[in-house]
């Protein structure tokens, strides 16, 4: 390829996970090693780069709208070159190339490096193939600067069979403890008082490089950088929580009382078929354990409904079991067939209708557990760490320990004179639906 006689200006678009996120924020950081220019605005580039999602069908229909939306920037607007790369990538790379011509160029996971050739890019940025699971290449953050994404691991060895995971990212590694940790602290460095933990199964870390699940070790040497307050787990499997980590959880401060755990199901033949590796009395005596041993926990998981096989008994077992152990956080999913899964081959569909239906019905209890949990907070002094000015209104958004960034809710802070990043003391004073309202106490 010949080089330009200018330096491209170049925009990314990030769609799907915060798993995504960070390695479109790590191939920007390789980017910015060349001569390049950025802009938020894909009119204005010369390249824009589009990170896709593949996971389950709406993300799909959303990466391939994006595209197309922007393949017409070509026409309209001069872009020179349009680049598609993550999960859709991966998986449907000649399918994007033969439906879609305005594309350039389609890159698959483990070539994230010849984004920067591709894109014209000279000088540093354009040095090396590779993925980015590694810790080779800075990130230029697409979050706010107080918190942020730190992958510890990359792809999944779990047999979900709904879940194409395994096969667009490959098997379950864990990323070396040391590797970690620096890029830990470039983030602190950078601003990051606030770190999330995510990977595809959290709770595993370490099985393979060391034979042996280190996450507490690893979450105990994270909460020794002194500019990071907040430390979240997100993604812990069930089937693989074990005493050392509740211990560490419970005992660590900066670790906050917040654990993602998934459960997707509660009826044992639903377990079996998705192929959780757990069964309900086992993740009974999970939460049982978890709530005894660390106060103040705040429980977050995700449901699928509608699967194969979810009989309107197994339907009704689940939302017994919700109403039951009240999460304070839910995510709930309707089952979406996948191509190349063995949960797409399953007998018993339930109609879409019905998968909605029971979707509303998970929605409107987990409505209710989570203004009653609310309406406790009410008149409470909580500490809050502010994220950015309310749109379209006065105030501030925060959170509280009880929510992550991005799927959570808010605490709406009246006042002036806050920053973004800052840690407050607020007293909540009334509900907005799913937020809190809260006045400074300071």
């Amino acid at each position: 390829m010949k080089p330009r006689l200018k330096k491209p200006t170049i925009a990314l678009v990030s769609l799907g996970c915060s798993k995504n996120l960070v390695d479109s924020e790590k191939i920007l950081g390789r980017l910015a090693q060349g001569e390049v220019t950025f802009c938020q605005d894909p009119r204005l580039a010369d390249v824009l780069i589009i990170n896709t999602c593949g996971f389950v069908k709406d993300a799909k229909e959303e990466s391939i709208d994006t595209i197309l939306r922007m393949a017409r920037l070509k026409e309209e607007n001069g872009l020179e070159k349009l680049i598609v790369t993550g999960c859709l990538a991966e998986r449907y790379e000649k399918d994007l190339l033969k439906e879609i011509p305005e594309i350039d160029h389609v890159v698959g996971l483990e070539n994230f490096g010849r984004i920067a050739e591709l894109s014209g890019i000279t000088g540093e940025g354009n040095r090396a193939n590779g993925s980015c699971s590694g810790g080779d290449s800075s990130r230029i953050r697409l979050t706010p600067r107080h918190y942020a994404y730190l992958k510890i691991s990359e792809g999944c060895s779990n047999s979900c069979s709904y879940c194409a995971i395994p096969a667009i990212r490959g098997p379950f590694g864990s990323r070396p403890a040391d590797e970690i940790l620096r890029e830990a602290e470039e983030l602190a460095a950078g601003g990051a008082k606030e770190l999330n933990l995510i990977a595809q199964d959290s709770t595993l870390y370490g099985i393979d490089l060391y034979g042996r699940q280190r996450l507490h070790e690893l979450l105990e040497m994270l909460s020794e950088i002194d500019s990071i307050k907040w430390i979240r787990l997100l993604y812990a499997h069930p089937a693989h929580f074990y005493p050392e980590l509740i211990k560490e959880i419970a005992g660590n401060d900066k670790l906050v009382k917040y654990i993602d755990l998934p459960i997707q199901h509660i009826n044992d033949n639903m377990l079996k078929i998705m192929g959780r590796d757990v069964t309900r009395a086992q993740v009974e005596k999970l939460i049982q354990r978890l709530r005894g041993e660390i106060h103040g926990l705040v429980l977050r998981t995700s449901v699928i409904v509608g699967f194969p096989g979810e009989g309107r008994r197994a339907f009704r077992e689940l939302l017994a079991f919700l109403e039951e152990a009240a999460f304070e956080r839910l995510g709930t999913f309707v089952y979406s067939e996948e191509e190349g899964t063995s949960a797409a081959t399953f007998k018993g569909r339930i109609p879409g209708p019905e998968r909605r239906r029971r979707l509303s019905e998970v929605m409107t209890l987990q409505q209710e557990i989570t203004f009653k949990n609310n309406a406790c907070l009410v008149g409470q002094t909580i500490e809050v760490l502010v994220d950015a000015p309310r749109e379209g209104g006065t105030g501030w958004l925060a959170r509280s320990y009880r929510d992550a960034p991005e799927v959570d809710s808010s605490v709406i802070v009246s006042g002036s004179g806050l920053e973004p990043g800052e840690f407050r003391k607020v007293t909540v004073t009334h509900q907005e639906g799913y937020n809190l309202a809260a006045n400074c106490a300071e």
